[in-house]
This record gives C-alpha cells, sequence and structure tokens, in this order.
C-alpha cells in the first residue's frame, strides 16, 4: 500500500513537470553574434562592439550672407551741409555737372553730407600763422623711422598675408613681372595688412582740402573730381569709402587718381574694390609697371662701404644719378656684384646714429619713390620686403 503511494506521487509529480518544459531558443543579439543554447558547454561569445546611444547630431543652420542692396543715387535741388553755401564748390558742381553730364541734383545730394574734416586741416598746417620748421636731416632719424616698419610683428604678418594669398601674388609676378616680397612690402608699409586703412571719410576729407587747403587746391580739386567719376562708375556710397586724412583709401592706398588709371579688378567680380585683397595686389602690380616703370629682374639698391662715418660730399636722393665709376672714385666699394647691374645709380644716405649709410639705387628704387616720394619710405618697404622673404624661405 505504501509503495503504491509513492508511486501515484512519483506519476503525478512526472505529469506537472513535463507541462512546465520548454525547448530553449537562441537569444538573438544582433544580427550576426548569437549566445549559444542555455545548458550546452559551448562558451559565451559576447557582441565585441555593443550597440551605444548616440544622440542625434543637430547640425547649426546654415545663415546665408546678407549681400547689401546695391547703392540708389539720392537727388535733391538743394545743397546743404557743412559747404551748402559755400560759392567754390557751388561751381565746382557745375563744372562736373557739365562736363561729364553728372546729374546735378545727385552731386546736390552728395555734397550735402559733406563735414569739415579739421583733422585734416591740422595735419597739413592750413591756418597756421607760423611757418612749419623746415626739415633737417637729424642724426639717427633712419634708426627712427626703421624702428616703426622693421618690427617682428610685421614680419609675421607679412609671412602670414602671403601664404593666405599666394595665389594672387604669384599670378601678379607672372604678369607683371613684380617681385611678390615688393607688393607685400608695399601693404605692409601703406597699412600694415589691413591693420590700419584710415577712418576719415574720404569725401569729406578731399571736399575739405580742395575747398580750404588754397596751397594745393588744384591738386585736391582733382582728386575729388576723380573720385566723384569712381563713385559713379563702381556705384558705391559716397560716404561709404574711408581712408587717410590725405584722401588714400583702401590696402594699397590709393589716391582716387590712381585708383582709375591703374586699379584693376583682379580677382575677376566684376568690380573694383582696394579693401579687397586680390583686387590690391594686382592693382599694385599694375601701378609699379605703368607710374614706377618697374623693371623684372632688375635689383633695387646695394648698400656700399664708406670710410668715413659722415658723407657730405655730393647731392643725394632718389632723383640723383651717377656712374658706379663715379661713386667708386669717391671711395665706395659695392658689397656684392649688384646682380650685374652696370647702370647709373641714384645716392641714398640714411643717417644713424653712429655713421652714414650710404646705397645705390636702381631705376626699380625709383619705382618705389612713385609710390611715396621719400627715400626713407622706399628704402623701408625695400627691407622690410627682403625680411619677409628672409622669415618665408630662409634666403
Amino acid at each position: 500500500m505504501h509503495k503504491m503511494k509513492n508511486l501515484a506521487l512519483l506519476t503525478l509529480i512526472l505529469i506537472l513537470s513535463a507541462g512546465c518544459i520548454q525547448k530553449t531558443q537562441p537569444i538573438k543579439v544582433n544580427d550576426s553574434t548569437q549566445l549559444p543554447i542555455v545548458g550546452t558547454e559551448q562558451p559565451i561569445i559576447y557582441n565585441p562592439n555593443p550597440i551605444v546611444y548616440q544622440p542625434p547630431i543637430i547640425y547649426p543652420e546654415v545663415i546665408q550672407p546678407i549681400e547689401e542692396p546695391p547703392y540708389v543715387p539720392q537727388r535733391t535741388p538743394y545743397l546743404q551741409g557743412a559747404y551748402g553755401n559755400n560759392n567754390k564748390l557751388k561751381q565746382f558742381i557745375a563744372q562736373i555737372s557739365s562736363k561729364y553730364n553728372y546729374d546735378q541734383y545727385e552731386l546736390n545730394a552728395i555734397f550735402s553730407t559733406v563735414n569739415r574734416d579739421t583733422e585734416a586741416l591740422k595735419k597739413y598746417n592750413v591756418y597756421k600763422t607760423a611757418k612749419p620748421a623746415s626739415k633737417v636731416t637729424e642724426i639717427g632719424s633712419w634708426d627712427k623711422y626703421r624702428a616703426n616698419f622693421l618690427t617682428p610683428s610685421r614680419i609675421s604678418k607679412g609671412v602670414e598675408f602671403w601664404q593666405e594669398n599666394a595665389h594672387y601674388l604669384n599670378k601678379a609676378a607672372h604678369i607683371y613681372g613684380v617681385a611678390p616680397e615688393y607688393i607685400v612690402g608695399i601693404i605692409g608699409v601703406e597699412t600694415n595688412f589691413g591693420g590700419y586703412t584710415g577712418t576719415h571719410s574720404v569725401l569729406d576729407a578731399l571736399t575739405t582740402l580742395s575747398i580750404e587747403y588754397t596751397a594745393r587746391a588744384t591738386f585736391f580739386t582733382s582728386e575729388l573730381e576723380n573720385y566723384l567719376l569712381m563713385l559713379r562708375d563702381e556705384q558705391v556710397d559716397p560716404q561709404k569709402i574711408k581712408g587717410s586724412y590725405a584722401g588714400a583709401f583702401g590696402l594699397a592706398q590709393f589716391m582716387p587718381s590712381s585708383f582709375r588709371e591703374y586699379a584693376i579688378d583682379f580677382n575677376g567680380d566684376g568690380h573694383i574694390n582696394l579693401f579687397n585683397k586680390a583686387d590690391a595686389i594686382g592693382s599694385i602690380a599694375n601701378y609699379f609697371i605703368g607710374r614706377g616703370k618697374w623693371q623684372p629682374n632688375l635689383p633695387i639698391t646695394m648698400q656700399t662701404y664708406y670710410s668715413k662715418a659722415r658723407f657730405y660730399g655730393l647731392p643725394t636722393g632718389h632723383k640723383t644719378s651717377y656712374t658706379q665709376a663715379h661713386m667708386t672714385s669717391l671711395g665706395m666699394r659695392p658689397t656684392s656684384n649688384f646682380s650685374g647691374y652696370k647702370g647709373n645709380v641714384s645716392l641714398i644716405k640714411l643717417s644713424k646714429y653712429n655713421r652714414d649709410e650710404l646705397w645705390w639705387g636702381t631705376p626699380n628704387f625709383r619705382a618705389i619713390t612713385r609710390y611715396n616720394p621719400k627715400d626713407y619710405y622706399a628704402m623701408a618697404v625695400h627691407q622690410l620686403s627682403l625680411a619677409i622673404r628672409q622669415a618665408k624661405y630662409g634666403r
């Protein structure tokens, strides 16, 4: 009896257990890797590249640059502004209108925006009663002048400018034959590579000087005339262009007459903009060739040895012209073969604290002075150019 109860109990347990037993299915981890059936002796293989949650990438909204609306000339029958009652300006407007078929009402509107540039008048000492002191070359003046331009910062900026604009500098060298370093040197001396292009309204400065600076009225009136023609050609807001107190503007610091004669569209966008690096580069090269008569492959200048500390023997300056043989007869000794140049030279004297430096200049040195007619300016451009090339190429 006891055995039968045990058998019945065992049978009941087996029946209940059979209802609970199910076949174990493989567990999918991903499309390629599975865990083995539970209970087997196979090792468990884990996915070597588990799926990790990545937040969605949110891209910033692309903002298109806002194009400035085209300049629309204004017109008025009335002349107002700082010189609204000035007869000289009224005569000038009538003359420009007749000579160039320039809308007189548009000219009235342009000049009605003019403010008197008192700072420009101060720079030129227009109303000073005392005569300015005569300019005498002071001992050490070259040391002082040079220190303004040949600085590590400016040289470093020059290398960076060259690297960023190599395409257009090489293009200018190929078309015009002007070495890239001298274009870079001009921009470095003129504006510190765009760091300072001037804050004066070109319209205000030129108008003020043409009316009030009687000693140079002809020059500034001519520049004002060219500025008006440039505005009409380029369709630019008359008060938008800022420059020097003399009216020069852009990276190249062109006066309006130079703009109209030598500025070029070097990047092919259909406009000439001297605040654009490409256009400034091409325009400077074109200026060197056109106005400066730059000669490709001609040296610029060469320092000479001279035994005495100071030199007073001959007139000096970029306008002088002497044979090299005559210079040698006075005790000067070349420091190189001058790249084979045998022609006449100008004699340039640089006053340092301890002695005078004597340099011979070629027609290409003269070409640089066509940009600014000062020996020190041209020499600063030359030495800055070479310093930038040295820093870039090591030669």
